[in-house]
């Protein structure tokens, strides 16, 4: 009983570890930008060692990597909540708020596209591009069920075009030599998208 107690203590421990880091890096990625920030920045705010970084992330970009995955999927838990609201404005929120997340920080939308572009970490990567496609595969099921979207095109596909519309997007921002609001650019793409899906 007290061998249990020590493991979960531990295993709490590493996870409040993982998250201090996480926190300390997406202020310091927001604030000072990503290429201003070290690991040593990041592990000084966070009040862990050097060291102890890299017994969770092996590079800055997997730190990175991963709160973009958080913020996404708690994005798309949000709408999966809303069971009764209608699904287009639910998506059109979601990648309004997605976008203005990363508004003012085009250097981190950059890394995470080179990163994704580098094929670096390909297994990492297409695991989480399929997370994500079987996260929103749930909610166009619904709205297919709802009547909301045609039933002509499979759930899934809907899911990989709206994943493969959103990346699209963000290396359109990224590139762009012109000030614009990511949000506005992200619900604007899918508010052409979600028009050609209805029911």
């Amino acid at each position: 009983m007290a061998r249990e107690a020590v493991c979960v203590n531990r295993e709490e421990k590493k996870r409040i570890t993982e998250e201090n880091i996480i926190d300390a890096a997406y202020q310091l990625f927001s604030s000072k930008g990503y290429d201003l920030t070290t690991v040593a920045d990041i592990t000084e705010l966070a009040g862990v060692a050097k060291g102890t970084f890299f017994n969770y992330f092996r590079t800055k970009d997997e730190v990175l990597v991963r709160i973009q995955k958080s913020l996404f999927f708690s994005e798309i838990t949000q709408i999966s909540e809303q069971a009764d609201s209608p699904f287009t404005p639910k998506v059109l929120s979601l990648v309004k708020e997605l976008g203005d997340s990363f508004n003012g920080n085009r250097t981190l939308v950059r890394v995470s596209l080179q990163q994704l572009l580098s094929g670096g970490s390909a297994g990492t990567i297409q695991g989480s591009m399929q997370a994500k496609v079987d996260a929103l595969t749930v909610i166009f099921k619904k709205a297919q069920q709802a009547g909301e979207l045609t039933g002509d095109i499979p759930a899934e596909e809907m899911s990989q075009t709206a994943l493969k519309l959103y990346k699209g997007t963000l290396m359109d921002w990224c590139t762009s030599r012109v000030e614009a609001n990511l949000g506005d650019q992200l619900m604007e793409a899918f508010r052409i998208f979600t028009r050609g899906i209805q029911r």
